[in-house]
C-alpha cells in the first residue's frame, strides 16, 4: 500500500504536466504568419468585455474596436483563419489590401499584427497570399 501512493502521485503529476504543456503549446507558442487586410473595413463599434460591459479607460473614456478576421499564412505554408479585435479609445483601421505580420498560436494572435511591406515577406508566402 505504501508503494502505490507515490506511484499514483507521480502518475497524476505526469498527466497534469502533460495537460499544462499541451495548453501552453496551443495558446502561447507562436509562429510568424502573414495576411492581407480584407478589402472591407469592419464596422467601428463600442468595445465590450466577456460579460458584455463596455470597456473604458481609467479616465472613463470609452474604447472602440474593429473586429477583423485574417486568413494568415504561416512560415511553414499552412493557412489559419484567426480573429483579431483592434481596440483603443480612437482606433485607426488597417488600410485594405496591406500586408500584416503577426505572431500567432493555434488559438490567438500573440503579438501584432503589424503592417509590413511586400519586400519583407518571403516569396513563397507572398505567392500564397495573392491566391
Amino acid at each position: 500500500m505504501k508503494k502505490i501512493i507515490p506511484i499514483i502521485f507521480v502518475a497524476i503529476l505526469g498527466v497534469v504536466g502533460f495537460k499544462t504543456y499541451a495548453y501552453y503549446n496551443d495558446t502561447y507558442k507562436a509562429t510568424t504568419a502573414y495576411a492581407v487586410v480584407p478589402a472591407e473595413v469592419p464596422e467601428k463599434k463600442e468595445a465590450l468585455d466577456m460579460s458584455g460591459k463596455k470597456i473604458k479607460e481609467s479616465d472613463g473614456t470609452l474604447n472602440y474596436s474593429y473586429d477583423y478576421s485574417f486568413d494568415f499564412v504561416k512560415e511553414n505554408g499552412k493557412r489559419q483563419t484567426q480573429s483579431y479585435s483592434m481596440t483603443s479609445p480612437n482606433p485607426t483601421p488597417y488600410q485594405p489590401g496591406t500586408i500584416v505580420k503577426a505572431e500567432i498560436s493555434n488559438k490567438r494572435v500573440v503579438k501584432g499584427p503589424y503592417v509590413t511591406e511586400e519586400k519583407n515577406v518571403p516569396k513563397d508566402i507572398l505567392e500564397q497570399l495573392r491566391k
